[in-house]
């Protein structure tokens, strides 16, 4: 009893505590500004709230993973867009993403088929074209210095490498 008399003499004798309205969620455009502005933790934080009233809310999810990949939580993000490639196949930005995290961390058969899977499903998805044939002059650019490494006197793979470096050199 003694007990229940101190809790009770405590919890009378805190100060009041003033209830918060809860804040408005952040519509995407709003969250995406803060991501513009690199306030990414602030976006994750954003995004996250949206994703507690909305779980399965594709554009939402598809952001935080853009999210994570900014803030360098490359398996964070990778999860997501693997789990939204599985749910929503015919949405090739997801696969052309999906894509992207693979060649950054040089897994360009994992990237090809990302982007071939894109394709396969939207044929007319420009973007996902551009990239698979960018990544194709990645894994050429590579095969020829491994080729170069291999025989430094290969002036067939050197001239080949040069061509193909002045190209990204030129045009990105």
């Amino acid at each position: 009893m003694k007990y229940a008399y101190l809790a009770l003499l405590l919890l009378l004798s805190a100060p009041a505590v003033a209830q918060q309205p809860p804040q408005p969620v952040l519509e995407l455009d709003a969250i995406q500004r803060l991501a513009d502005q690199n306030d990414f933790r602030m976006a994750l934080q954003e995004v996250n709230r949206r994703l507690e009233g909305q779980p399965d809310e594709v554009e939402s999810q598809f952001l935080k993973a853009l999210l994570l990949q900014q803030t360098g939580d490359i398996s964070g993000a990778r999860e997501i867009f693997v789990s939204l490639s599985r749910r929503y196949p015919q949405l090739p930005a997801i696969y052309n993403n999906l894509a992207a995290l693979y060649t950054s961390t040089g897994e360009y058969e994992l990237a090809r088929q990302s982007l071939q899977s894109a394709i396969a499903n939207n044929p007319d998805y420009p973007v996902a074209q551009a990239n698979l044939g960018d990544l194709y002059v990645k894994m050429a650019v590579e095969a020829y210095q491994q080729a170069l490494r291999l025989q430094p006197g290969d002036e067939a793979s050197r001239a080949r490498l040069k061509l193909l470096e002045s190209l990204f050199a030129n045009g990105r």
